[in-house]
């Protein structure tokens, strides 16, 4: 008899943590996110207002999520009534679900795909801003606001910043003060309160700012990285630089290159809030090295040179330009190719480009640039040709080229910021449920009648959700001012497109028809509902019937987008609301909203009346007299 032996052998396989059966997880997480607190009906970290107040910050498609409360510990050992977080949604808390009727304050960050981390900004980002002490503890604390130093600091702290530091201006971290103070906050900043310290007074505070990377990218000096972790930085430098200005010489008592009279001889030309100057003869030597008795140029009054005070009794000739916030520089046109050298050479006057381009360059540019149409710089083709010009464009002989023709050439102009400020609403036309996301243009004028210029300037497209095209993995071209954008699903890996929404930029005259502000409602109920179907019965006749954009700012003239309030854009077929449930302080400011119009509306105009005379008490032209058709004659 043969016996049979069975032998049963269990294997235990070790995995990495963070495995899950079925599914890789990747080691790419984005940084921790608390954008609401349970003092209201619960703690909503939900995915939709997390991506609207830290846009790109997270993937378009999250693999795994965490929920911890502020302090650390892990959601579920908290022992709270909670469902778990979902990569489609976020996670939410509910308070009257709790058996003491509160929810901890929770946070919650995401494991992305790998190649997030890979293309985009570091979870951590190396972009400081500079240090900031605004305020001191003179009166009621330490204000270190997000909201004032915006406005004393315009342009220094990007939109969206990721993380923030405090410590005193000595350089002792809010950690090690002993002090009683609440940690800073990415949307509102820091404060210290007097009456809450043990000795009644606060130390003086500084605080700086994490950014995203792109933030540094486009104000740090050509050849700069990143600024060193840790280092104490000075405040980004942009490259925007205006033209050379040479408003006076040295021939009466100096010469005097002062902010004032450059804006009255340049409007436009000049930012408002320039970030540096510099000063150099008109020679290009730089002002330092001239051995005269000056003093350096300043961004709030220019720069002015005394002939009694050098020792020859006169000044060198001095030319000043600024360095102004990136976003001075932004607005620039297409790039224009009009004329080949096939003739007698390449003219791209802008005499002429402004007749074949009708309403496409600004009326007063600022600046140009010429290359060649495989992107040379036309200083670096080797033709003779003279510099551009702002007045004129951009011509190049042939006859004059060693070899007897010009390069091929295009321009491009840099306007004021106020010509690329008029944009439309943000369309959302079509869905990608069929062939694709398809946002063409002849479908959205024909869907939105006049809500579009007949000649945009440019346009940018971004998904539903707030991400930029480009950031969104899709394989799509960039939109077209004459076509529109289009996704094709079957061009994408995963066959599907994402949702987009596109919008144009239009010559600033299509915005040029504006209501008057509205502030129709204020905070004192559930919030502040500018809704324009309030506003229309309330103030009849005073707004389009099909408004082309709008605008949204509190009654101090902050615009919505700067409060830090956790808000939906305005929109022209709804208008504006805030409610107070879902602000951190738990009020809405208290907004206004105007809105745009198509020039027909602003185009109706009256006759002339001339109801009165200046023969009693006065000239009285007023409405009401004017509406019942009552003279002057009717009333004596």
């Amino acid at each position: 008899m043969v016996k049979v032996f069975l032998v049963f052998i269990t294997i235990t396989i070790l995995c990495p943590n963070n495995y899950v059966a079925g599914l890789h997880i990747s080691t790419c997480k984005t940084e921790w996110f608390d954008r609401d607190n349970p003092s209201g009906q619960g703690d909503y970290e939900d995915l939709n207002n997390l991506r609207n107040e830290f846009p790109n910050h997270i993937c378009t498609h999250p693999v795994a999520c965490e929920v911890e409360t502020t302090s650390g510990v892990p959601a579920s050992q908290t022992g709270e009534n909670i469902r778990r977080c979902n990569v489609s949604t976020g996670f939410i808390c509910v308070n009257n679900e709790q058996s003491d009727g509160r929810c901890e304050d929770y946070r919650i960050r995401f494991t992305c795909p790998q190649s997030f981390c890979a293309v985009t900004t570091p979870p951590v980002s190396t972009c400081k801003t500079e240090w900031f002490d605004r305020d001191n503890p003179s009166g009621q604390g330490d204000y270190e606001d997000l909201n004032n130093l915006r406005n004393e600091f315009p342009n220094r702290i990007c939109t969206h910043p990721v993380a923030c530091e405090v410590e005193t201006t000595s350089g002792v971290p809010t950690s090690q003060t002993g002090e009683n103070i609440r940690r800073c906050n990415v949307s509102d900043g820091f404060f210290c309160v007097n009456n809450e310290q043990s000795d009644g007074r606060c130390e003086d505070y500084r605080i700086r700012f994490t950014c995203p990377q792109s933030f540094c990218a486009v104000t740090t000096p050509p050849g700069a990285v990143t600024i060193p972790p840790g280092a104490v930085t000075a405040p980004p430098v942009s490259t925007c630089k205006t033209r050379w200005f040479n408003h006076d010489n040295p021939s009466g008592q100096g010469d005097y290159e002062d902010l004032t009279n450059l804006r009255n001889q340049f409007p436009d030309h000049i930012c408002t809030h320039p970030i540096a100057c510099e000063v150099e003869t008109t020679s290009g030597v730089p002002a330092s090295q001239t051995g005269e008795n000056i003093r350096r140029c300043t961004v709030s009054t220019g720069f002015f040179c005394v002939n009694n005070e050098q020792s020859d009794g006169r000044c060198e000739d001095y030319r000043i330009r600024f360095t102004c916030p990136q976003s001075f520089c932004n607005c620039k046109t297409q790039w224009f190719d009009r004329d080949d050298p096939t003739g007698i050479g390449d003219y791209e006057t802008l005499m002429n480009l402004r007749n074949e381009n009708p309403g496409l360059i600004c009326s007063n540019p600022v600046h140009c640039e010429v290359e060649t149409l495989s992107g040379i710089p036309a200083s670096s083709t080797g033709d003779i040709v003279s510099n551009c010009s702002v007045i004129s464009g951009f011509v190049c002989v042939n006859a004059e080229q060693t070899d007897g023709s010009c390069e091929d050439y295009r321009i491009q102009f840099m306007c004021p910021e106020s010509f690329c400020s008029c944009k439309t609403q943000w369309f959302d036309y079509d869905d990608p449920s069929g062939f694709g996301d398809f946002e063409d243009l002849a479908n959205l004028r024909r869907h939105y009648p006049d809500k579009i210029c007949r000649y945009p300037t440019a346009c940018e497209v971004e998904t539903v959700s707030g991400i930029p095209a480009s950031l969104s993995g899709d394989n799509i071209l960039k939109c077209n001012i004459s076509t529109g954008f289009i996704c094709v699903n079957s061009d994408q890996k995963d066959g599907s497109c994402e949702d987009y929404g596109i919008r144009f930029t239009c010559p600033e005259s299509f915005c040029d028809c504006k209501t008057q502000w509205f502030d129709r409602d204020d905070t004192s109920g559930k919030g502040d509902f500018e809704t324009l179907a309030n506003l229309q019965n309330e103030y009849p006749g005073h707004i389009c019937r099909n408004p082309t954009a709008c605008e949204v700012e509190t009654i101090s003239g902050i615009p919505a987008s700067e409060t830090g309030e956790n808000i939906a854009p305005c929109s022209t077929t709804f208008g504006f609301t805030c409610l107070n449930e879902n602000q951190n302080d738990g009020l809405c400011e208290d907004y206004r909203i105007r809105f745009s119009c198509p020039k027909s509306f602003c185009n109706c105009v009256t006759q002339w009346f001339d109801r009165d005379d200046p023969s009693g008490k006065g000239d009285f032209e007023n409405l009401d007299n004017l509406r019942k058709g009552i003279s002057r004659s009717d009333l004596l």
